[in-house]
């Protein structure tokens, strides 16, 4: 049987993750299956988490705050560390973290746990500083929405500077590994720059980035709205589709779709920035920036994408949508 949306009762879900047909709420101690039934487990912390992120092919995740300065690195249920971030801005942005797997194999957190213009990559277990010895001078920017790609190589920073406006940087996670300051400037120099932004990296380790809000005046494909792919290894290539709507939030389907969650889902087509499907029945957050909106702060949202779903929470429940 195929649906398209799938309603399951739940109490403040926050912080979920998908475990094969049901939803993990990491921070709060209970699993939501498809059938709408319920069960508690693990611990339920009393602690304002409200987001996690995830290693895959692991049971390592990091429970955060997004607007405050405490995370949890845990392996299923039990305790592995704690995270922190400096107090400075920590409750108008999106906390600053990020899991992956450096080519070597090497299981890795990368953090802003110094200063909030400030990079770090420790390793995910035990904590250890593996960006150490050199002489560091960050740039004034504000890292957030990190992510790492696919096979390791590239590190995503979707964050802002001050006006505020959005900047989009990636890195060479390889390169910082040997030389950390690399983490300090402009990285492989995407210019990338915006009123509103959000990024995500495809299947295939290429970089969808919506831009929208030229803030030179120049740019007109962006004034009204673009998609950029960008493949790292070569960043002055980009293919540029425009015009797309206020897209926010946008999440990887394949290397062909994302799923953008401003105001409603909708499945985009990159090839074209065409709307395939869409959901205008489900309220999916106003977020636009790293930079949160106070009046409505945005849901917390779990994708899967080989099963082709989202489940999107609010206080009284959890809504599936499936394609």
């Amino acid at each position: 049987m195929s649906l398209e949306t799938i309603r399951l009762d739940a109490y403040e879900p926050r912080a979920l993750v998908w475990d094969g047909d049901a939803l993990l709420n990491r921070a709060g101690g209970a699993i939501y299956r498809l059938d709408g039934s319920t069960d508690h487990v693990g611990r339920r912390y009393s602690y304002a988490f409200d987001a996690v992120t995830t290693l895959p092919g692991s049971d390592l995740s990091v429970v955060y705050s997004r607007l405050h300065t405490k995370g949890l690195v845990i392996r299923g249920s039990e305790e592995v560390r704690e995270i922190n971030r400096s107090y400075y801005q920590a409750d108008a942005y999106e906390y600053p973290v990020a899991l992956g797997r450096l080519p070597t194999g090497r299981e890795v957190l990368v953090h802003c746990p110094e200063a909030y213009n400030r990079l770090e990559i420790e390793d995910l277990v035990t904590g250890e500083r593996l960006t150490t010895g050199a002489q560091r001078q960050p740039c004034d920017f504000f890292h957030s929405r990190l992510a790492v790609s696919p096979d390791g190589q590239w590190l995503l920073s979707a964050g802002w500077v001050w006006q505020p406006f959005d900047r989009i940087e990636v890195f060479d996670l390889v390169k910082a590994m040997t030389d950390p300051a690399h983490l300090d400037e402009n990285g492989i120099g995407i210019d990338a720059w915006s009123e509103h932004s959000s990024a995500t990296f495809l299947p295939d380790g290429h970089l969808a980035m919506w831009l929208v809000g030229d803030i030179d005046g120049e740019d007109t494909a962006v004034q009204s709205g673009a998609l950029r792919i960008v493949d790292p290894a070569q960043p002055v290539d980009a293919t540029v589709v425009s015009p797309v709507d206020a897209l926010g939030t946008i999440l990887a389907v394949d290397n062909d779709h994302v799923l953008a969650l401003h105001g409603h889902p909708r499945l985009i087509e990159l090839k074209s920035g065409a709307v395939v499907r869409s959901w205008p029945e489900v309220r999916s957050g106003l977020q636009m920036s790293s930079i949160l909106p106070r009046n409505e702060p945005p849901p917390c949202f779990a994708l899967d994408a080989i099963n082709r779903r989202c489940a999107i929470a609010e206080d009284t429940g959890i809504t599936v949508i499936r394609w």
